[in-house]
């Protein structure tokens, strides 16, 4: 049973970063560590939560959860050769440059990882793979274009990015830069969003079924926030994509989220990330505090709860 955790989020774990400079991936990042610390520690299993955190950052304060200041002089490396062997390890941390297979690797060595396999890992971080495996398993997913039409609005986005980073909406006859880790999808109109799920073999629930909330701005587009419990009136459609993927995924495991796109009356999905994703930030608010404690009992003792938490209100969460 796991009563104690390494917590690791690789944005607010860097050494040396100019906080200010990306203030808004700081701010979403700091947000998700301080909830999942918090919340965890209120279980009365939880003995003690090592948050692992830039010597700058605050803590919250909680006698459970224990800081190891991060710094030049003590680098994420240096904290981490204090722990034992076999130690529990959470890792939250983004798809982009190979970063997430880069931690996951280092840290199997001595670690156990409460996250997906490395294999899982290696085809969501990338969605040039992604894509491919999905079509190879019959589950929707949206084609990556390789010829383009007229009056069609098409999207660019880095195959290894994170979240919204450096998605451009154009046409054909607009000039942009591409690049050979840059893919194409054909752009839908339909309403944009993204489930939560807990996973374990082919065994899963859903959590929460949210639509996004986007910025269109020079050619660009930005998610900046959910409407959490914004797409339940389709969690039956939801649940047969997370049984798709949990079946043909079985190595997935713990909180997945899963960005999909309306078209016409089905759901197609555009990317999986196996991580908490910034969706858990609302989760308590729009379900309710049960809803926080079948997950934390889920990491716990491997087990699902089958109790069934039910959308109390919407609420609109912003990053």
């Amino acid at each position: 049973m796991l009563n104690e955790f390494i917590l690791l989020e690789y944005f607010t774990t860097q050494s040396n970063v100019n906080f200010k400079e990306k203030k808004s991936i700081f701010k979403e990042a700091i947000k998700l560590s301080n909830k999942l610390a918090l919340n965890f520690s209120k279980n009365n299993k939880i003995s003690k939560v090592h948050l692992l955190r830039n010597r700058s950052l605050q803590t919250p304060n909680n006698r459970k959860i224990i800081k190891y200041g991060i710094c030049e002089k003590e680098p994420l490396e240096k904290i981490l050769d204090k722990f034992r062997f076999g130690t529990y390890v959470l890792l939250i941390s983004p798809e982009t440059e190979f970063k997430n297979l880069r931690l996951y690797k280092s840290l199997e060595k001595k670690f156990i990882l409460l996250n997906s396999s490395l294999k899982n890992i290696e085809i969501f971080s990338s969605k040039l793979k992604t894509n491919k495996a999905l079509k190879k398993k019959n589950i929707n997913t949206i084609e990556i274009e390789k010829e383009l039409k007229s009056n069609t609005q098409y999207v660019s986005k880095p195959e290894f990015g994170a979240g919204s980073t450096d998605i451009i909406i154009f046409t054909k006859n607009d000039k942009i830069k591409k690049t050979k880790k840059t893919i194409i999808q054909k752009y839908y109109d339909g309403k944009k969003g993204s489930f939560s799920m807990i996973c374990d073999g082919e065994s899963f629930q859903i959590i929460s079924c949210n639509e996004q909330l986007l910025k269109f701005e020079d050619n660009q587009v930005y998610q900046i926030g959910l409407i959490m419990g914004g797409l339940e009136s389709y969690r039956d459609r939801i649940n047969e994509l997370g049984k798709k993927i949990c079946k043909y995924f079985p190595n997935l495991f713990g909180y997945i989220g899963v960005d999909i796109v309306q078209s016409r009356d089905d759901w197609k999905v555009i990317e999986i990330n196996p991580r908490f994703t910034s969706s858990y930030i609302g989760l308590e608010r729009a379900y309710g505090k049960e809803i926080i404690n079948k997950i934390t009992e889920f990491y716990i003792h491997k087990k699902f709860n089958k109790k069934i938490c039910t959308l109390q209100k919407k609420v609109k969460v912003f990053f």
